[in-house]
């Protein structure tokens, strides 16, 4: 900003500040009070001096306030003019949007009531274009509505055929036969009774023959477990005799082996002590005959033979100790093992015994089962055959009584068909009605077989292919992908300045250019966004209106093939 030029005001209130005590330079305020005082003709007191200086110096203070003060407001006034010249004006309101079809994507499925359908054809393939009510799916339940409406139109043609004939009344060959009917039934029940009668005579007869075989069966069974059990008790018997006998024997056995051990450690004792004496003389005869040898008085083949004769009884006993030792071992051992033979045969026999004691205590529990089961078989074809035979008799009964419906419901008919009533016309009339209300029904049935187009529009996704289950998310989803949409979200602080019939413009990647459309309809509801913002620090709970724009027709055209694609809006305002 230029500087300012002081004026001659701003001057004198420097000068003023700047020295006050100088009153030389304050020459105006002087020759006022002179002049006063001149014309007052006498001199100036020197308070009046005093306040005259100060007047001056608040004079000028003011006027330095007042021009500060006057510069700070318009340099306020400046910069203020300056931040309104440089603020934007806002001309568009932005937003997210999507692409869609004119009246949203329908999605097309089954009937609601139809459930676990298979898709049994597929009419459509993805961008194909469809009619309001063409079939694009058949369902696989096609062919058995099929088969319902052609039994329902045999059921029509059957209750139409029943209405004519009983407008025509019954044929004299009716009457006929119906009588001869009636005869037939007449000849039937007696010969049917009769039949029946000895039908039960012969489950009598059965089931007493029966009561005895079973009878005789438990007898025999009841026989052969008490001879069976006698046998087994012989047996044991047998087999504890037969434990004595063997413990016996053998105990004998030791008893000998014992008492040859003793008569064999005796004899061989006696010889043991015999060879001892002989060998203590063979000794005394080798000593006394060795000192006559040193003395000279023997020969030395006599002293040899001495020695001889002490050596050999020397190896006599030695033999003789070793054949008691050998004697006593092998006694001994043959002892042991007769011993262990003898607690083998205890063992084995008490073995043998109990086995022979189980088997009986089986043999026992075994007839005694299988004469329980016989009992059991006997009460079951008592049971059984008491049952049948009650059934027969109820049988014969029920052949009376329904031979007797069926002659008087014969007969009643041959009445019947000898005139021709009102109700009775009435009546198939009734019929046929109920039969082509049936045919309507599965007409109807069938049609919901075939799925059909809601809307003229386009394929946009196939859910669901030939022969899988109907998807939970539908069938197809069809758009009228010839009048696109763009669905902008506003936010709530901007909706205020949209309103129908103002422009926008339309970007997103996909697409070279911006499309351009018309706002053509507000949304009445504020709620939370839909499309998500690729900016992370975007505020995702934001609240929006949703604001529909019409696109032109070149640039919906050019767009159809991208429903539900992002896009960025704006439309001016």
């Amino acid at each position: 900003m230029a500087q300012e030029t002081p004026t001659e005001s701003d001057k004198i209130s420097e000068i003023a500040i700047g020295e006050p005590e100088s009153f030389t330079e304050k020459s105006t305020a002087k020759d006022v009070a002179v002049k006063r005082k001149s014309a007052l003709n006498g001199p100036i007191p020197p308070w009046a001096i005093a306040i005259l200086v100060l007047a001056a110096i608040a004079t000028g203070g003011i006027s330095l306030y007042t021009l500060s003060n006057a510069r700070y407001q318009k340099q306020q006034r400046e910069i203020s003019q300056q931040s309104t010249s440089e603020v934007p004006q806002i001309t568009a309101v932005s937003a997210l949007g999507r692409l869609e079809p004119q009246g949203e994507v329908i999605t097309v499925s089954a009937p609601g009531s139809i459930e676990g359908e298979r898709l049994e054809e597929l009419l459509v393939d993805e961008g194909d274009k469809v009619v309001k009510d063409r079939a694009i799916a058949i369902l696989d339940s096609r062919d058995l509505r099929q088969a319902a409406v052609n039994v329902a139109q045999q059921q029509v043609r059957i209750a139409q055929a029943r209405l004519a004939q009983v407008r025509a009344g019954a044929k004299g060959g009716d009457i006929a036969a119906r009588e001869a009917a009636i005869a037939r039934l007449e000849a039937e029940l007696p010969r049917d009774i009769e039949v029946q009668g000895a039908t039960i005579e012969r489950l009598n007869a059965q089931l007493r023959g029966d009561i005895a075989a079973q009878q005789a069966t438990i007898e025999r069974l009841d026989a052969q477990l008490r001879g069976d059990i006698a046998a087994q008790q012989a047996t044991i018997e047998r087999l504890k005799a037969q434990l004595q006998g063997d413990i016996a024997a053998q105990q004998a056995t030791i008893e000998r082996l014992e008492a040859e051990r003793r008569g064999q450690l005796d004899s061989q004792k006696a010889t043991l002590d015999r060879l001892e004496a002989q060998l203590k003389n063979a000794e005394v005869e080798y000593q006394r005959h060795e000192q006559l040898y040193i003395d000279g008085a023997i020969s030395a083949s006599l002293f040899d033979s001495k020695r001889l004769e002490a050596e050999t009884a020397r190896e006599q006993l030695r033999e003789a100790r070793a054949t008691l030792a050998e004697t006593d071992a092998t006694s001994r051992e043959q002892i042991q093992e007769a011993v262990v033979t003898l607690e083998r045969i205890k063992g084995t026999g008490e073995a043998v015994r109990k086995e022979a004691e189980s088997t009986l205590n089986q043999i026992r529990a075994t007839g005694r089962e299988q004469l329980q089961e016989a009992r059991v078989t006997m009460e079951r074809i008592k049971g059984t055959g008491s049952a049948i035979r009650l059934e027969a008799i109820a049988t014969l009964s029920r052949i009376r009584a329904t031979g007797q419906e069926q002659i008087q419901e014969a007969r009643s008919v041959l009445e019947s068909v000898s005139e021709v009533r009102n109700v009775d016309v009435r009546l198939a009339q009734t019929e046929v009605e109920q039969a082509i209300a049936t045919l309507v029904q599965t007409q109807v049935e069938l049609e919901r077989a075939y799925v059909k187009s809601p809307i003229d529009g386009q394929v946009l996704k196939i859910h669901t292919r030939s022969g899988e289950a109907i998807s939970p998310d539908g069938i197809v989803e069809i758009g009228r992908t010839d009048r696109m949409y763009v669905v902008a979200e506003i936010y709530e602080t901007d909706i205020g300045q949209v309103r129908v019939g103002q422009r926008a413009s339309i970007a997103a990647d996909a697409f070279e250019g911006e499309l351009q459309g018309i706002v053509e309809q507000i949304g009445l509801q504020i709620g939370k966004k839909d499309i998500l913002d690729t900016d992370p620090a975007a505020d995702v709970d934001a609240r929006v209106v949703e604001v529909k724009i019409r696109l032109d027709e070149a640039d919906s055209e050019k767009v159809s093939g991208l429903t539900n694609l992002q896009v960025e809006v704006k439309i001016a305002i």
